[in-house]
């Protein structure tokens, strides 16, 4: 893709001197949104944290009441102003009804999974290779398992699919065809009215008994309910002190978006608003409405404006949640944006869209350029170095350099195949760190040289520098790892099992350690020689 470019109008006057989060006050401008209040990842707190975990782990100062996840609860991550925390959730609660909801939670406990990246060929091969499959057990399934999905799948599709494949090899006949999961994943209602509506329809399929009486198991007989809630907890002990409510709508999981605090007020995106609460009280101030079901960026909040994408780009006013602005061309929802304040004086908004990197002018909305990339993950700047983790074939790892009047250029790309690409980069002195994407990798942030490294399960939760030292969650949020921020060796300082959400990224807060579970929030003691007190 070639870069494009619209011509840059400068506002030297309505940005001299802009820093980010600029109204924010020195106290409140610790960990007050989205990967900090620079958004970069880079904890301000100068409280020396331990250079090793304990052999139980760091101490465990508190945990919350009970805050669901996931499909019940989404995948936010926590922010903190002063000593408060402030957490958004899509709060769900199941209601008995006699209506059955049949979706992409209860297809997916009965092994469905997308195949367009193996196509129709192949995957109709691996279902005739699983019912003609020779009997196996142990050791000798896995190792056949194995072997076929190496011999027949792509590297991507090894990546993205292969874990998949060979448990379907593993359970043998008794998964459920794939011809038969696709029917089962088209219901003509959402949900059927009662059970013996649902009956009706898988009379009309004609399904082995056995699958029908599984299929009919993984149906609740629940109907989720959702409200859109913000938590506010005490960081010291824990207690919640206010929880915000409105009417919501279901997301399930897709409610990812971490809030900002700025100004004594909280901006929270959740399932039907943007939303403006008092910081101190949890009272409304304003909501204005998004339009993606909960599947919005986290906000960026700068110089009295709220940026955001939530499957177009807008900008509200922070006093009255007035939109200022939209630009329906920058489509996305997972990726958050920056601003990106470079060496002639500009400010840019920066999008990874669905499809490509965007610069945008944060005034009026208007494009100034467009280039590769394009994804999940939220790009990271450093003076006229722009770094984006991007899933477009080619990119990967790449770093781009401002140019005057033009897009920014291609400094140098470090390309790689992996499953997901959705850890945000960090950038420390004249390194680059991408802890995800299964490795932990340093580089030089000038020429884009490998300094060091390690193929690790790491995957989506971004990671945190305190007092020089990497926090990082890995293996889907099970261990809590611990590197030293050194581009001459690769350093592991301490790994402790943790059992945390392997989405969120965990909040630094006075030598502290918030993270998010499965259903409450922990915090736990990182302070060199802290004893849990």
């Amino acid at each position: 893709m070639q870069a494009s470019c619209k011509k840059i109008h400068r506002r030297d006057t309505l940005f001299a001197g802009f820093l980010l989060l600029s109204t924010i006050t020195a106290a409140q401008a610790e960990w007050n949104q989205w990967r900090g209040s620079q958004r970069n990842g880079i904890s301000s707190d100068t409280t020396p944290i331990t250079s090793t975990f304990p052999k139980d782990g760091p101490p465990e100062l508190w945990k919350s009441e009970s805050i669901p996840s996931d499909h019940d609860g989404g995948h936010s991550s926590l922010v903190v102003s002063g000593d408060h925390l402030f957490l958004p959730v899509v709060w769900h609660t199941a209601n008995p009804s006699e209506q059955r909801l049949v979706d992409g939670e209860v297809l997916a406990s009965l092994g469905h999974r997308g195949t367009n990246l193996l196509g129709p060929e192949l995957t109709a091969k691996m279902e005739a290779a699983r019912h003609d499959m020779p009997r196996l057990r142990g050791t000798a399934l896995d190792e056949w398992a194995r072997t076929w999905v190496k011999e027949n799948f792509s590297e991507e599709q090894r990546l993205i699919l292969g874990s998949w494949a060979e448990g379907r090899f593993k359970q043998g006949k008794q998964a459920i065809d794939l011809a038969i999961l696709d029917q089962l994943n088209k219901p003509p209602k959402k949900p059927f009215d009662s059970p013996a509506e649902l009956n009706a329809w898988l009379d009309e399929l004609n399904l082995d008994p056995s699958v029908r009486e599984r299929f009919i198991k993984a149906v609740p007989n629940t109907i989720k309910s959702a409200e859109d809630v913000v938590l506010c907890l005490d960081a010291k002990s824990g207690k919640t002190l206010w929880k915000f409510k409105a009417e919501g709508h279901p997301t399930g999981r897709t409610n990812a978006s971490t809030c900002a605090v700025a100004d004594d007020r909280v901006y929270a995106v959740l399932s039907t608003h943007l939303y403006a609460i008092d910081a101190n009280s949890g009272a409304l101030i304003w909501k204005t409405p998004v339009s993606k079901n909960g599947k919005g960026s986290s906000p960026l909040y700068a110089d009295g404006k709220i940026y955001l994408l939530e499957g177009t780009l807008m900008c509200v006013n922070a006093a009255d949640g007035q939109i200022l602005w939209t630009n329906k061309e920058t489509k996305g929802s997972n990726s958050s944006p920056i601003l990106w304040k470079t060496s002639d004086g500009l400010t840019t908004l920066v999008c990874q869209t669905n499809n490509n990197l965007t610069g945008i002018d944060p005034v009026t909305g208007e494009l100034r350029w467009k280039t590769e990339g394009g994804g999940q993950s939220t790009p990271v700047a450093q003076d006229d170095h722009l770094v984006i983790l991007s899933s477009t074939k080619g990119v990967a790892l790449r770093c781009y350099q401002a140019q005057p009047n033009a897009p920014p250029k291609t400094l140098w790309t470090h390309d790689f195949l992996s499953s997901r690409y959705s850890a945000s980069p960090l950038i420390h002195g004249d390194e680059v760190y991408l802890l995800g994407s299964s490795r932990h990798l340093c580089l030089n942030l000038a020429d884009g040289k490998v300094h060091w490294e390690s193929q690790v399960e790491s995957t989506i939760s971004s990671p945190v520098l305190i007092d020089g030292k990497l926090v990082i969650m890995d293996n889907n949020g099970t261990f809590l790892n611990l590197l030293k921020a050194t581009p001459e060796t690769y350093t592991p300082l301490g790994r402790t099992r943790i059992s945390a959400m392997w989405c969120p990224t965990p909040t630094p807060w006075q030598g502290r350690l918030i993270i998010r579970k499965k259903d409450h929030v922990a915090c736990y003691d990182l302070r060199e020689g802290g004893n849990g007190q």
